[in-house]
């Protein structure tokens, strides 16, 4: 059996994560400083960017020969990620 090591998979999961958090913590100084205009394609990014993070890290996940710190990593934003959205859309079906 080979050495356990990080793959393609691993590294595009945890930079993909990643970027979808700073898409999250950027989205209110991008939409001030351009007047609102790109704030649909940056809640796109993050929607689809969420989703794309979940299949990879199923993939990551069932890999067998791989090691798994930074799938982990990836999976801690994911979820980060994943719980702040689903509050977001909690809180704005129940008070508003």
């Amino acid at each position: 059996m080979s050495a356990k090591k990080h793959s393609w998979k691993s590294y595009l999961f945890l930079i993909s994560s990643v970027l979808v958090t700073a898409a999250m913590f950027l989205l209110d100084p991008i939409a001030r400083a351009t007047s609102e205009t790109l704030t649909p394609v940056i809640l796109a990014f993050i929607g689809l960017g969420t989703i794309c993070s979940i299949v990879l890290a199923v993939f990551c996940f069932r890999t067998l020969n791989e090691k798994k710190t930074l799938p982990i990593l990836g999976l801690l934003f994911t979820s980060l990620n994943f719980i702040l959205i689903v509050s977001f859309i909690w809180i704005g079906a129940n008070i508003a």
